[in-house]
C-alpha cells in the first residue's frame, strides 16, 4: 500500500527535475550565437542576396551581404562563400578571438582575421579577399559593423602593415540594431 505513494513522489521528483532541465538549456540556447548564412535582403537593389548574420536572441544582425562572385567563379558562388565565412565566425565566436580583427596575408593572399590580441598571428581567417579588395577599407568596414557603428552591412564577398581593432562582440550582440524582414 505504500509503494503508491511513494512511486507518486517518485514521479513528481523526476517531472520537477525534467523541468530544470529544460529551463536550464532554454536559458543556454536564449545565450547562445550563431553565425549563419540566410538570404538578405537589400533595400538599395530591392533585391535578396546571401547574408552572413549573427543570429541572437534579439534577432539576426547583418554582416557581410554577399552581392558579388569570388573571382568569376562558376563553383564558388555567393552562397558558397556566404556559408564558408559564417562558419569561420561560428569558429571565432567559439574560440573567443573575436576580440581583435586583423589584415594580414596569408599563402600571398589578402585577409581578414581574428587575434587574441595585438601583434597577435591570425587566430582565425574570416575571409580571404579579392585581389581588387582594398583590405584596409574591407578592415575598417567590418570593425565599423562590429562596433555598431555602420548602417548597413559589408557589400562583399598589398602587403601592408597589419592593423589591429579591438572587438567588443558581447556589445556588438546586444546593442545593434537586428534586421526586420
Amino acid at each position: 500500500m505504500q509503494l503508491k505513494p511513494n512511486l507518486h513522489l517518485l514521479i513528481s521528483c523526476l517531472l520537477t527535475a525534467v523541468c530544470i532541465i529544460s529551463i536550464n538549456n532554454q536559458a543556454k540556447a536564449d545565450d547562445e550565437v550563431r553565425f549563419i548564412c540566410a538570404s538578405g535582403y537589400d533595400q538599395a537593389t530591392n533585391l535578396r542576396f546571401p547574408t552572413t548574420y549573427a543570429w541572437t536572441e534579439r534577432g539576426k544582425i547583418a554582416i557581410i551581404r554577399w552581392k558579388y562572385a569570388w573571382f568569376n567563379s562558376q563553383t564558388i558562388t555567393p552562397e558558397k562563400r556566404c556559408e564558408q565565412v559564417s562558419s569561420r565566425f561560428q569558429t571565432a565566436y567559439n574560440n573567443q578571438s573575436l576580440a581583435y580583427i586583423a589584415n594580414s596575408t596569408v599563402n600571398n593572399q589578402p585577409v581578414i582575421c581574428t587575434a587574441k590580441e595585438v601583434d597577435a598571428p591570425c587566430d582565425t581567417i574570416l575571409l580571404t579577399l579579392r585581389p581588387q579588395d582594398d583590405p584596409l577599407e574591407i578592415l575598417y568596414e567590418l570593425k565599423e559593423i562590429l562596433r555598431g557603428r555602420a548602417t548597413k552591412p559589408i557589400e562583399h564577398s598589398s602587403k601592408q602593415q597589419p592593423v589591429y581593432y579591438k572587438i567588443d562582440i558581447k556589445k556588438f550582440l546586444k546593442t545593434v540594431p537586428v534586421e526586420k524582414e
